[in-house]
């Protein structure tokens, strides 16, 4: 077995309640962030001029704010501010001229990171399911909890694995279908009429229909 196929058959053997590939990329997300405020990292100029330069979106900056690292978070705001100041003075010098210089925005640099993982993950999954054809069978129930976004990643660049992807889709259907009656159960015990009926698999719909749609938020 090849070493970078690893992550993701442990992934698929563990997390089969949700999506293996959402949680690989949730955990190096919190690896990426507190790492992002260590020393080592802060005292690259390259990746401090990174760090500046990035426009943390509202969520990472929440996480970031939870880590236990304040004082590589105020050297990391420091140096983003003072950017972000920087950009401010350059563009009042311009106010006065006919063609202003548009400044360019860098996108947050950790959603930049993860999209970057989740595709790479996305392809090895691909070459595992070209390599070992019993994947999907062995695996059936971390397959059928793929949010829509990694689903329709992997349908979209599927070539030569089609068998492979017809069986996933399947799955998927069959969850997705669960999901819809369920949620149309919990709609139909707020009608008083069926007030005293068994809640059946209701009860937790809502955050299984959550976690199908809320797979690559980052963007």
């Amino acid at each position: 077995m090849k070493l970078e196929f690893i992550p993701l058959y442990e992934a698929f053997e563990k997390y089969e309640d949700r999506c293996p590939i959402c949680k690989i990329i949730e955990q190096e997300e919190k690896v990426y962030c507190e790492r992002l405020l260590e020393d080592e990292i802060l005292k690259d100029p390259e990746m401090y001029i990174k760090i500046g330069q990035t426009n943390f979106c509202r969520y990472h900056l929440e996480l970031l704010n939870n880590s236990y690292d304040k004082l590589g978070l105020a050297i990391a705001l420091k140096a983003n501010i003072s950017h972000k100041l920087q950009q401010i003075e350059e563009m009042s010098k311009t106010l006065k001229k006919k063609r202003r210089r548009k400044i360019e925005k860098e996108k947050c640099l950790v959603c930049k990171y993860l999209r970057e993982r989740d595709a790479y993950h996305v392809h090895i999954l691909l070459d595992i399911l070209e390599s070992d054809k019993d994947f999907v069978e062995k695996h059936s129930k971390g397959f059928s909890n793929l949010c829509f976004h990694h689903l329709d990643v992997l349908i979209g660049l599927a070539k030569n694995i089609a068998p492979q992807i017809d069986k996933i889709i399947e799955l998927n259907k069959s969850t997705i279908e669960k999901n819809i009656n369920d949620l149309e159960w919990f709609i139909t015990k707020f009608d008083y009429r069926f007030h005293d009926e068994p809640w059946y698999d209701s009860k937790d719909s809502i955050e299984r229909a959550l976690k199908l749609l809320g797979g690559g938020y980052y963007d």
